[in-house]
């Protein structure tokens, strides 16, 4: 894969998150996409420090550079964002033309209200009209969500497997709902800023519940710098194993320089 075709040409960092609380984020469309797009997300000021939803996550850049260019297409289709925070990837998929966008994050007005006020800044009044912000708590029924739309085609989730305290919850709102639309395919982006450990666990509890890789040869690591590496499987099919002390462990500062990108979907026989 050429560098060109990698996230993020433009926001060379090794920091996961970008955006100061009270100011604007500004995103813009990358070189490859087949035409400019560029997006304004208000910040919100800080609130706690033990919720990160109100700034930018490399893994939601990620998805939103492959939504411009047209890599994930969204056309006609109808998106459930998972964890969305200030929602870039869902509100660059109604951008690109997705006929009905919904936007899921924990069930907390404040923030819920910054996702819906970065929506209506981000988007015009017509195209901000086919968003909807909705509460979802994971391992919560997903009732309201498929009340609201009851058949989607992509399921949207970046950088929601940080804390491994949550991955069983999240796999059984993912199964809920790819139970409810079984075609349904799951763009997952995270980073390893808090270890790759945690990723390779979610994936492997992910798989016990029948959500498994589509075209796992095709997950990819893409580093901030433009280079792109295969996604290494050893990891998840060995957790469990007692490890080495040190064994794997990468320095913070070139964790934070890499995402994984791959597709997931409900294993059917």
């Amino acid at each position: 894969m050429p560098p060109s075709a990698c996230f993020p040409e433009n926001y060379l960092s090794c920091s996961p998150s970008h955006g100061a609380p009270g100011h604007s984020f500004v995103w813009l469309s990358p070189l490859r996409a087949p035409s400019p797009l560029l997006l304004e997300l208000p910040v919100p000021p800080a609130r706690s420090r033990d919720k990160h939803a109100g700034t930018v996550w490399n893994a939601a850049i990620v998805l939103a550079d492959k939504i411009a260019a047209d890599e994930i297409d969204v056309r006609g289709r109808k998106v459930v964002e998972l964890g969305a925070g200030l929602g870039l990837p869902g509100i660059v998929a109604a951008r690109k033309g997705a006929d009905n966008v919904l936007l899921t994050d924990y069930d907390d007005p404040a923030a819920l209200a910054d996702t819906g006020q970065a929506v209506r800044e981000a988007l015009s009044p017509p195209l901000a009209r086919r968003v909807k912000v909705l509460p979802l708590s994971w391992g919560e029924p997903v009732d309201n969500v498929l009340e609201v739309m009851p058949e989607f085609d992509l399921i949207l989730v970046a950088d929601c497997v940080w804390d491994a305290t949550l991955h069983q919850r999240l796999v059984t709102t993912l199964l809920h709902l790819l139970l409810a639309c079984p075609t349904a395919v799951v763009h997952f982006t995270c980073g390893f800023h808090t270890g790759r450990r945690p990723v390779a666990q979610f994936l492997a509890a992910a798989a016990r519940m029948g959500i498994i890789p589509l075209a796992p040869d095709e997950w990819v690591e893409l580093s901030v710098e433009g280079a792109a590496r295969l996604w290494n499987w050893a990891p998840v099919e060995n957790v469990g194993r007692v490890r080495v002390k040190g064994e794997g462990e990468e320095k913070q500062e070139e964790r934070n320089r890499w995402t994984l990108y791959g597709t997931l979907g409900l294993h059917r026989d």
